[in-house]
């Protein structure tokens, strides 16, 4: 059961203390509707709020309002992938709530970067056309740099302590769910409760090159020019229910066939990150990658 200090802390001071900070194509939105499923944890009205790094600590009243503050959860959370990309982002949080939790999921570094790969696409980032080997061509700081770990999570680390900082994997969480769910639930100290969503669902898959069309001419319109329309939809179960289904139907993103310089390429590109991911002793992941076909997240 969670401790006294907890409740009353979060009571006195009606701060988040509970922050998802990474990793982008990383399970993050599986973890957000994990949580948000808690009896006693409320995360906030929409996943992502990107506060810290750009409002923070202006317009802090509005930032809480995306949280029910009045009631007496143990924990209000919110999750932004990006969070982990800016180190200043660490010392944002710690100076906000010095006794806030973090958690933060990683994935494979070349799985990872190719999961984002496909979703550019899917968001109209990307052309269809490109390969791979095209793209790693050209500048490719930003989709790389989100798989360096090594550059950014140390500064997390170096400010909040084992008990308030919980790392794991993607591939870890993937293959024992309901483990993964009670070591959230005994880093937490909540009450423990069954695994709230199915298993094998994914919150924010990727798809095929016919989804991502369909996709591109119905949801990224809505999302560019009317984001709190898009905001109302993704609150819509039906919406997300509707997603999935035609994700059933028009199926998931298949990876295109590396050449083994490119393979190469990458597992170079990642050979600190792995290494970094090693001293942590993070299971589930392993040089070199390529593991499976297709991204579900």
């Amino acid at each position: 059961m969670p401790s006294v200090n907890i409740v009353s802390n979060l009571i006195k001071n009606s701060r988040v203390n509970l922050f998802v900070v990474g990793v982008n194509k990383s399970g993050t939105s599986w973890l957000y509707h994990l949580l948000k499923e808690h009896p006693q944890i409320n995360m906030s009205d929409r996943k992502e709020l990107y506060y810290f790094g750009q409002e923070y600590p202006d317009a802090i009243d509005e930032y809480h309002s995306h949280f029910d503050i009045n009631h007496k959860y143990l924990y209000f959370g919110e999750a932004t992938p990006i969070y982990y990309r800016d180190p200043e982002i660490a010392d944002q949080i710690k100076e906000y709530n010095p006794s806030a939790k973090l958690i933060v999921i990683v994935r494979d570094p070349i799985d990872r970067f190719l999961s984002q790969f496909y979703f550019q696409k899917q968001i109209g980032k990307i052309s269809e056309k490109t390969t791979v080997e095209q793209f790693l061509a050209g500048d490719t700081r930003v989709l790389l740099s989100d798989s360096h770990y090594e550059n950014t999570m140390p500064s997390f680390s170096r400010l909040f302590d084992s008990d308030q900082l919980f790392v794991n994997s993607l591939e870890a969480a993937k293959s024992d769910p309901e483990a993964f769910w009670q070591n959230v639930i005994e880093f937490l100290e909540v009450e423990s409760i069954p695994l709230p969503l199915p298993r094998d669902r994914s919150e924010n898959p990727t798809g095929s090159k016919l989804f991502r069309r369909i996709y591109r001419a119905t949801i990224q319109p809505v999302k560019r020019r009317n984001y709190a329309l898009y905001e109302a939809m993704l609150k819509k179960r039906a919406l997300r229910w509707t997603k999935l289904v035609l994700l059933k139907l028009t199926g998931l993103a298949k990876k295109e066939e590396l050449s083994q310089e490119i393979k190469q390429k990458l597992i170079n590109e990642f050979e600190s990150t792995y290494e970094y991911l090693k001293s942590l002793n993070i299971s589930g992941i392993s040089p070199p990658g390529f593991k499976t076909d297709e991204y579900k997240e």
